[in-house]
């Protein structure tokens, strides 16, 4: 068994998105066993790993730069935990200890290296709250689930807008303002808990806005058929807080109609209102829905707290 900082022992592999990083479940034992979720970064490997075919100092660098996302993370969950911002995981622990993905040996351009011992003994580690639940689309995506699915559907939108209005709230950083971006919604980093609790999970693409521009080292973290058209042709570090709000229209659709906009095709295709118009949706959520995906932010709800009266105003005609 693997035992991570002298602490923690891995269970297993808990996801791997094939995003920007790996979550293993581990146990506390140092503190009765207790379950934990375990971060670390996930790096290209196999015959995706063309970042180690360069030089050993190319390599070290791609190394580097991706563990900055996982301190990153770890900065925005104490900030906003500090901030008592709930429906996010709590943050236990971070430490440093050998790498459990990276391999020593690797077939540069100029022939084969090692990574320093130093690198391999040095990779960062997340330790968080064991969150239970089920994906958003796996959660309400089942034909026994979907009874009520309208009202549900909104009171999820309702609790993630909750969230965003704390993440796009202004505040003071160093010399200007600022606000947060979550950046990457999508049906997967919502957790769906009993009670229907709702959990937003994975904010290791969250990205800080400053003056007209996104912060590295997350600035561009998007998902190809989640993303809205604003953030095409390289303009990803431009985008503002209404990319929050398109995002999580695609969510809700892709919930609604049990179809993947990835399948779509293209990195920012159309999503079509046809789909929604067969479900028996009021007018009211299909006009709250259309609003959401507008392509052009000028048209599209403006603030969270905007969408969110709105869809409170939707739930309340319902009845």
């Amino acid at each position: 068994m693997t035992v991570l900082n002298g602490r923690y022992a891995i269970e297993k592999v808990f996801a791997d998105s094939g995003g920007m990083g790996v979550l293993y479940a581990a146990r506390d034992r140092r503190c009765h066993d207790n379950p934990v979720l375990i971060k670390t970064t996930r790096y290209d490997g196999g015959n995706n790993s063309k970042h180690f075919k360069y030089t050993a100092d190319e390599a070290i660098k791609h190394v580097e730069k991706l563990r900055k996302i996982i301190e990153w993370e770890k900065k925005i969950l104490v900030r906003f935990k500090n901030e008592a911002v709930g429906n996010i995981p709590s943050p236990n622990d971070y430490f440093t200890d050998h790498s459990l993905l990276l391999e020593r040996t690797h077939e540069g351009r100029m022939g084969a290296f090692d990574l320093p011992d130093a690198l391999l003994a040095s990779e960062p580690y997340l330790v968080m709250e064991r969150i239970y639940g089920v994906p958003l689309h796996k959660a309400l995506g089942r034909a026994e689930e979907r009874d009520r699915l309208e009202e549900r559907v909104l009171r999820v939108a309702k609790e993630l807008l909750t969230i965003f209005i704390k993440f796009h709230k202004t505040v003071k950083l160093g010399p200007g303002d600022g606000y947060f971006i979550y950046q990457d919604l999508k049906p997967a980093n919502v957790l769906l808990g009993e009670g229907e609790y709702v959990t937003l999970i994975d904010l290791g693409a969250v990205t800080l806005k400053m003056g007209d521009r996104t912060t590295e080292p997350t600035a561009g973290c998007i998902t190809a058929g989640y993303a809205a058209p604003e953030a095409a042709g390289g303009r990803e570090s431009n985008i503002d807080q209404r990319f929050d709000l398109y995002t999580l229209g695609v969510t809700l659709w892709q919930v609604l109609t049990g179809r993947d906009p990835q399948e779509l095709g293209g990195e920012f295709p159309q999503i079509p209102l046809s789909p929604l118009k067969s479900l028996g949706l009021s007018q009211n959520t299909l006009a709250f829905l259309a609003k959401s995906l507008e392509r052009d932010p000028e048209r599209r709800f403006q603030t969270a707290a905007q969408m969110r009266k709105a869809a409170i105003d939707v739930l309340r005609s319902l009845g």
